[in-house]
């Protein structure tokens, strides 16, 4: 027998992710930060499984590399995949992508140059 937990939680979506990245700030350098969070109940208690997604400038999201999870009821982070995994995850995303992310960065620094040098004044 199953009992289903239908207590209202006291954080909401965005204070969750606020939560998450907070916490992933503080054990991860940057480009890795908070995804969409889901609610999941268990019969004692509500979770939010926050994913964990590597990003690039001008390049966006490159994937996910783990998860945290916030406790409704307690507002903390009550676990995560542990960093070293994450990071090892995102070097493999970076390989398989690496040829998309850079080519996206060198087009985008491209376009800045040429943005910076039409606002130079002309000698």
């Amino acid at each position: 027998m199953s009992v289903m937990l239908e207590k209202e939680t006291r954080v909401n979506l965005q204070q969750v992710m606020a939560l998450a990245n907070r916490f992933i700030l503080t054990k991860l350098p940057d480009r890795f930060s908070a995804g969409l969070p889901k609610s999941v109940s268990f019969p004692t208690r509500r979770l939010w499984i926050v994913p964990v997604i590597l990003t690039y400038p001008h390049v966006g999201i490159v994937g996910e590399v783990g998860m945290v999870a916030v406790d409704a009821e307690q507002e903390t982070v009550v676990g995560w995949t542990p960093a070293q995994e994450m990071e090892e995850l995102a070097r493999q995303l970076y390989q398989e992508k690496k040829h998309e992310t850079n080519h996206s960065f060198s087009a985008s620094t491209a376009t800045q140059d040429k943005v910076v040098a039409a606002k130079e004044p002309k000698t």
